[in-house]
């Protein structure tokens, strides 16, 4: 019984190498230059802000922005934006 579970478990093991050497036999092949595989590397050089309502960072680029008072904020969510707002309303 012993023997069949570890005969088992080597299969796998060998099938799954074989998995990862197919997939890589075939990028190779496939034509694909590392020059390529570099451009589809997205750039990490979008600046971080500050949401000033929760003091999360996120991207610049994808923050929801707000123009107020001659002044722009950017914010992580819609719900800070909004609660931003309020706050400043409110005083």
């Amino acid at each position: 019984m012993i023997r069949l579970i570890l005969l088992l478990i080597l299969i796998f093991l060998v099938l799954w190498a074989a998995k990862g050497l197919l997939q890589d036999l075939k990028s190779l092949l496939g034509g694909r230059k590392e020059e390529e595989e570099e451009e589809r590397i997205t750039p990490l050089s979008d600046e971080l802000v500050k949401d000033p309502v929760c003091g999360v960072y996120c991207p610049k680029g994808s923050s929801y922005k707000l123009k107020y008072k001659d002044r722009v904020f950017y914010f992580c969510s819609p719900q800070c934006r909004e609660k931003f707002l309020k706050e400043q309303v409110s005083s």
